[in-house]
Order: structure tokens, then C-alpha cells, then sequence
């Protein structure tokens, strides 16, 4: 396919501005890569800036908008920064994110929080429901960014956790040819193979296409655990007219892990501790047998056109439709072990189907009125999630007292055949119309309003051990969502703004009597401030937020069957983020938050672990164009938390990885990345009375690129 592709796109001849593009490019000594340009309409595009700074971003707005427009806080990881810190997962991207928990779950899957609550996601703008926690994602191979906003987003994505939303933006064809290789090597025994091949298929340039191929195949930090990938994207711009463009993309990825380990359970007590002498301790260990598996395909189909009006409006839809398949059969420890080591094992094996739908149609454009120009947005936008959930569980009978094995010979479990004996299918689907308006009130002040009418049902049935009929576990109809903010620029290069969304989240519990609980509500409230420096190419942004989270179901203290809408909570917190290129060949990205989350009448749900008090995050990259060390690169960063539980108690730790590269010529650049440099051990997920996750231990990488 790949050799197909190259010879298609050499084939015609590049347009004269391409090549006008590619001389300067090679002309100018100074320039570290190949200069390439995209005619497409994605202003807030990343690739080819070389920098960590954004110019803008769609999320929130569903039309590129100036980050210091937007009264809301907004991260974007570029594709340089995903280059130089070899990001090759959604796990990694979002782990050094401001303010964001990534946390793994041993499978290839994680959780993400945000602000003390679940995040969100859209794809290229679409909001898709239930379609990103706990599931297997893309190689970040296909995506030219990842933004993201922390806190709620319920007028364009519509009910939800108020944890913020993740838009991952797929990368688009580029008009001028070009082609570029990424080799990976891991002192783990992993290797990563790229290829991005994009030009244009005619010679007048208004048929363009891109296809990106990756295959891995690598052992993981635990032993013997390795995991496999082969990932395929292809996507076609055609310019219909100067004014209207239609995209078109696909995706297929396939997963297969072998000595899947979901970890150790804590000890069973009362304070649930760490296993005797293993924390620290070997942070390699598999305490799963040699025989646990688990697989996932990704099948992806994505299509987009829009049309650009004279008047400066632009019409545009978007149709996603993703298919998902989970299976696996493992065995793992729990509830609990004893300090020595002896758990009880169960095996289970479990096949999952998952099917998204979704769709965005909008209208955005600028109306003057009394002497300024307001911007206007209107939109309706749809999404379903049909699921089929099969498992079935087998308790494991051990050879010591009890029926325990030991976690530290877990290939003495031998495999048994586990049928089915619970099965589920499950349906979510969300409508909602919705508009923004941008009001500039004076030259410098502008009010920002939000409003969205919202639907969501939801429904399940059993189909193992019996088939049942078809029943809503949560409906909302008619919601109004509303959202209020305002943006003063205080001077050309600063702005502050302060800003009022509202939280509207679907609950499935019910009271002891089977009625569904009332949904979660509450508001989030914001102030913050957003320079942008060095003419743009330094962001920096400042926010202090107060979220209030009414209606959690707790427990029903007179009837232990049902639930009541009694528990709230509050997250309080300050953001703060620096991105960009203070000097020129310095890029630089620094985060740090500060997070207070109470609850009333309410727990954490220690299943997904309490939240870090304090968050820091940061990466830097420096390259020499000039004297001695023209072509080197060096680069560093850090992560550091104060502890978190989730049964055991992780404590505070920094981790500190390190990176030295050298650009061979405009074409071939190497790097050398050391990651976990003082080799710390951590706990990713500390363990509960299930699954345990440890942290990566020291380890180098070795990546090699190319771009022609």
C-alpha cells in the first residue's frame, strides 16, 4: 500500500506554489524540515509550526478561534510537542497535559480526569458519548493535535461529567508532496515503525490525499507482557468548488496484547496496604499468568463539508461512525491478598462490541451591528453508542489454604474454560440544538453566550442468562443548558475573562423502589487571564475555578437497596500554563495545578482513586542552529505529583526524563530519550482491592526521523 501510495503521489507534478515552498525551504540554512503547506480550512492546524504554542483552537467554539478569545481554560498539545516527547498514545499525550490524570488500567486502555471529574471527547468537533474512557484509542500517528478544555462543555457537547472534553483533530492532506518516517526503538524490546506519505492527486491541486501506516510490536516495563499494533489512515480532500471542500478519512487498528497483568491487589485490611518488601520493590513483576490475552480492532470512518460564503459564513457537517472490538480471557487476583503474598484468582473472559454514530451540522459567520462585528454560531448535533457486553467469571481454586495462589508464581494457574453467562446490550443517544453568540459590547469587552436544548436516553436489556425486555435507565428531554462569559482585552498582547457554565450529567441509579434518580447539576465558575507574547509565539494563561456538583447518588441510608440524589461536592482549583518559544529554537511547556475537591453527604469513588493536590508538568526542547553544536538538540522535563489513594496510597513523586538528538541534514534527525532518569518506582494506579498498575522504571528510547 505504502509503495502504492508513493508512486500515486509522485506521479503528478507539484503545483508552482509547492515547489516555490520546497526551494525556500531548501535555500534557507537555517531551516531544521522540509517546509510544507496545506490548503485546507483548518486555521488552528499544528503540523509544520515546529512550535508548542497554538494559534487557536476548535474546541468549544467548533470554528478556529483565538485561545485568548475563549473565556474557558484550553491546553492544546501540538504535533511538535507529541514529536519531541514521542508520544505515540492517547495515555501519553493527556499524562502531560495541565491539570489532566491519565491513569492506566493494564489493558491499553486508561481513565482520564480533569478538575476532579471524567473527561469528555469529539472527534474533529463531533461529540461522541461514552467514547472515551476505558477504551483502546488510535496511535496519535493519525491526529495533527489534541485540544483540550477543562470544565464543562455541556452547550456543545451536551449532558456529561463536567471534567472538560478532548478533541482529537486528525491530520489532513497537504497540498505540496511529502513524505516522512519515524523508526522507534525501546530498551524494553519494542520497536514502532511510521510512514506519512500526503500530496496532491491531480495537477491543479484540488484532489489531495494522505496515508499514515504504523506497526509495533514491543515488550512493555512489566515482564512479559507485549503488546502488538497495526494501524492504517487514509484520508481525501477534494475541492469541489473554490468554496466548498469535501473530506474524507478512515482508520483501522488492530491490538493484541499477550501476558495481559491487571497487577496486585492491596493486602486485606482494614488499611488495605502495599505488599510486604514490594513497594518499593520489583516494579517489573507480572502477577498474571503466561496465558492472559486480550485483542481490539478500531474500524473508523470520518466525512466533512463545508462551504465558505462570500459574506465570511460558513455552512459545514460532519458525519463519525466508529466500530469497536474488546475481547479477552485473563486471570487476576483480588478482593485483596495477604501481606505475603496469596490472593485468590478468578478468570475471566469477556467479548465487547461498541458502535458510535455521530453527526455536527453547523452555520457560523460575523453580523456588524451598532458599529462592531459579532460573531454567531448555530448547530445541532446527534450521537448513539449501541453496545453488546458478554462475560463470564470463573473462581480459581488455589493450592493453599483457601483456595489462594501465589502472586508471585501466577503461572501455576492453570487455564479453564469460562462460557458466557452474562450478556447486555446498552444504548445511549444524545440530540441537541444549540447557538453561540459573541457580542462585542465595546471594542475591548465582549460577551460570550451559550445555550443548548438537550435530549439523552438511555436504554439496556439482558440477553444471558435470559432475554429481557428493553428498559430507559435515564432520560432527560427539554434541557436548557445556558453559558455566560466575558472577555476584556486589557491590552493588545493580555485579556482577562470570567465565565458561568452549567452541569447537567444523566444518573442510572434508582431508589429502593426502581425510579431512576434525577441527574446530576450544578455550575462551574471562572476567572482567569491570557497573554500571548513575542508575537504569539509564547501563550501563557492563569485560571481560578469553583465547580459545584449537585444530586450525586449516594446510599440510601434507610433502604440499603436504593440510592438517593443527596451528595454533592465542590472543586476548587488554579491553573496555570506556559507554552510556546520564549526564544527562537526554545520551545518550552509548563503546567501546574492546584486542586481542592470536598464532598457533603458524599465519598471519592475510590475505584477511580482521589485526586492529586498538586499537579506540575513540564517539557523543554532546545536546538543549536549555529557554532559547534549546529544540529543538536537537547530536551528535558519532569512530572510531579502529591499523593493520591486508591486503597494503598501512592505518595508525593516527581519522575524526570531527559532527551539529546542530532539533525543529520535538513532530511534525517535522531534522538535519544531516557525516561524515568533516576528510576523512581510509582504506582500509575495504586492498587485496591483490585488491579494495580506500576509505573514505567527507567528506560531509553531511541527514535529516528525523516522528511522529504
Amino acid at each position: 500500500m505504502t509503495c502504492l501510495a508513493l508512486a500515486l503521489f509522485a506521479a503528478w507534478s507539484l503545483p508552482s506554489h509547492a515547489q516555490s515552498s520546497a526551494a525556500a525551504a531548501a535555500s534557507g540554512s537555517n531551516l531544521p524540515t522540509v517546509s510544507v503547506t496545506s490548503s485546507t480550512d483548518d486555521d488552528a492546524g499544528t503540523e509544520g509550526s515546529g512550535s508548542y504554542a497554538a494559534r487557536s483552537a476548535t474546541v468549544g467554539s467548533k470554528v478556529p478561534l483565538a485561545l485568548k478569545e475563549t473565556p474557558a481554560s484550553i491546553s492544546v498539545l501540538t504535533r511538535q510537542r507529541m514529536d519531541d516527547q514521542n508520544m505515540t498514545t492517547i495515555q501519553d499525550a493527556l499524562r502531560y497535559v495541565t491539570g489532566v490524570q491519565s491513569v492506566d488500567y493494564g489493558d491499553g486502555t486508561a481513565y482520564f480526569k480533569a478538575r476532579g471529574n471524567m473527561l469528555g471527547i469529539e472527534f474533529d468537533g463531533v461529540p461522541i458519548v461514552s467514547g472515551l474512557q476505558y477504551l483502546q484509542q488510535f496511535d496519535l500517528a493519525m491526529y495533527d493535535r489534541v485540544e483540550i478544555m477543562r470544565g464543562p462543555s455541556g452547550v456543545m457537547d451536551g449532558a456529561g461529567d463536567p471534567g472538560g472534553t478532548v478533541n482529537l483533530v486528525r491530520k489532513r492532506p497537504l497540498d505540496a508532496f511529502h513524505v516522512s518516517t519515524e523508526t522507534q526503538v525501546g530498551s524494553f524490546g519494542s520497536a514502532r515503525q511510521m510512514i506519512d506519505v500526503t500530496g496532491p492527486l491531480n495537477k491543479d491541486g484540488t484532489l489531495r490525499g494522505r496515508a499514515v501506516l504504523v506497526g509495533s510490536d514491543g515488550l512493555q516495563s512489566v515482564d512479559g507482557t507485549r503488546e502488538k499494533e497495526v494501524m492504517a489512515y487514509g484520508a481525501i480532500d477534494y475541492d469541489i468548488t473554490p468554496r466548498t471542500t469535501l473530506s474524507l478519512s478512515a482508520g483501522y487498528q488492530n491490538n493484541p496484547i499477550s501476558g495481559l497483568d491487571y497487577g496486585a491487589s492491596g493486602v486485606a485490611n482494614s488499611a488495605r496496604t502495599a505488599l510486604v518488601g514490594r513497594v518499593p520493590g520489583s516494579y517489573s513483576e507480572n502477577f498474571s499468568p503466561s496465558w492472559n490475552y486480550g485483542y481490539t480492532s478500531l474500524q473508523e470512518t470520518n466525512a466533512n463539508l463545508v462551504h465558505r460564503f462570500e459574506n465570511g459564513w460558513q455552512a459545514q457537517s460532519t458525519f463519525f461512525y466508529r466500530h469497536e472490538l474488546s475481547k479477552g480471557d485473563y486471570a487476576y487476583s483480588g478482593p485483596g491478598a495477604s501481606a505475603t503474598g496469596l490472593s485468590f484468582y478468578g478468570e475471566q473472559r469477556q467479548r465487547n462490541t461498541y458502535d458510535w454514530f455521530g453527526t455536527d451540522t453547523n452555520v457560523s459567520g460575523p453580523v456588524k451591528l451598532f458599529g462592531q462585528t459579532h460573531t454567531f454560531t448555530l448547530g445541532v448535533n446527534y450521537t448513539v453508542q449501541s453496545t453488546t457486553q458478554q462475560s463470564g467469571f470463573v473462581s480459581l481454586d488455589g493450592p493453599f489454604a483457601g483456595g489462594t495462589f501465589s502472586l508471585y508464581d501466577p503461572n501455576a494457574i492453570s487455564k479453564v474454560d469460562v462460557p458466557f453467562t452474562y450478556g447486555a446490550n446498552n444504548r445511549i443517544e444524545q440530540l441537541g440544538v444549540y447557538g453561540q453568540a459573541r457580542i462585542h459590547i465595546t471594542e475591548p469587552l465582549s460577551l460570550v453566550l451559550g445555550a443548548r436544548e438537550a435530549f439523552y436516553h438511555q436504554t439496556a436489556q439482558t440477553i444471558l442468562p435470559t432475554v429481557s425486555d428493553w428498559s430507559t435507565q435515564a432520560q432527560l428531554n427539554h434541557r436548557f443548558l445556558p453559558s455566560a462569559g466575558l472577555v476584556y482585552d486589557i491590552a493588545p498582547w493580555l485579556t482577562g475573562y470570567a465565565s458561568y457554565s452549567k452541569i447537567l450529567t444523566a444518573q442510572t441509579a434508582t431508589t429502593y423502589t426502581g425510579v431512576n434518580l434525577p441527574p446530576r447539576t450544578g455550575e462551574q465558575y471562572e476567572v482567569g487571564l491570557k497573554g500571548s507574547f513575542l508575537h504569539n509565539r509564547l501563550n501563557a494563561t492563569a485560571a481560578v475555578f469553583n465547580i459545584n456538583d449537585n444530586n450525586r447518588a449516594v446510599s440510601d441510608p434507610n433502604h440499603p437497596t436504593g440510592s438517593i440524589a443527596g451528595g454533592k461536592s465542590r472543586d476548587q482549583g488554579v491553573e496555570l500554563e506556559v507554552s510556546g518559544q520564549p526564544m527562537p529554537n526554545w520551545n518550552v511547556y509548563a503546567g501546574y495545578t492546584y486542586l481542592n475537591v470536598n464532598y457533603e453527604n458524599d465519598t471519592p469513588n475510590l475505584t477511580d482513586g482521589t485526586d492529586p493536590k498538586h499537579l506540575f508538568k513540564l517539557w523543554t526542547n532546545y536546538a543549536f542552529r549555529q557554532g559547534m553544536l549546529n544540529g543538536v538538540t537537547v530536551g528535558g522535563g519532569m512530572l510531579a505529583q502529591t499523593r493520591i489513594t486508591r486503597g494503598v496510597e501512592q505518595g508525593a513523586y516527581a519522575i524526570f526524563n531527559a532527551e539529546v538528538g542530532y539533525r543529520f541534514n535538513k532530511h534525517v534527525e535522531a534522538s535519544l530519550q531516557l525516561n524515568n532518569l533516576f528510576n523512581r518506582d510509582y504506582y500509575i494506579r495504586p492498587p485496591g482491592s483490585f488491579y494495580s498498575v506500576f509505573g514505567d522504571r527507567r528506560n531509553v528510547m531511541l527514535t529516528v526521523r525523516s522528511d522529504f
